[in-house]
C-alpha cells in the first residue's frame, strides 16, 4: 500500500482546499498534483517538502511512516488557530513567500518592534 498519494489527498481535504487551490500556491499543474494523489507520480524531495510544510503535516506522516500528522518542519508544530481567518491564512502562507518579500516584512517588523 502507498500511502502518500491518499495522504497527499487527505492533507488536502483537511484544509478544505481543493487541487486548484493548491495548484495556484505552488504554481504547479493540476495533472501533477493529481499524479501525486493518484500515485501515478512522486514528488521529488523539494516537493515533498513543500507539501508537507504547506499541509503542515510531518514527512513521516505523509510517506507512512508515522500515523502521527503533526507537522515538525524547521521545529514548527501545527500551526496555531487563530479567531480572524485573514491573520491565519498569512500565517499559513508566509513560509511560501518569497525571500525578497520576507525581507521586506523583516524591515517593517524591525521597525515597529523597536518602537
Amino acid at each position: 500500500m502507498n500511502a502518500l498519494g491518499e495522504r497527499l489527498k487527505e492533507a488536502r481535504q483537511r484544509k478544505g482546499w481543493s487541487q486548484t487551490h493548491v495548484c495556484d500556491k505552488l504554481k504547479i499543474s493540476n495533472s501533477r498534483l493529481s499524479g501525486y494523489e493518484r500515485n501515478y507520480r512522486e514528488p521529488d524531495t523539494k516537493m515533498l517538502t513543500t507539501l508537507a510544510s504547506l499541509y503542515q503535516v510531518s514527512i513521516d506522516w505523509l510517506t507512512g511512516l508515522s500515523d502521527e500528522p503533526g507537522h515538525s518542519l524547521n521545529g514548527r508544530k501545527k500551526a496555531p488557530s487563530f479567531k480572524n481567518k485573514e491573520l491565519q491564512s498569512w500565517y499559513e502562507n508566509l513560509p511560501f513567500e518569497n525571500e525578497k518579500d520576507l525581507n521586506k516584512l523583516k524591515k517593517i517588523w524591525d521597525i515597529l518592534s523597536s518602537q
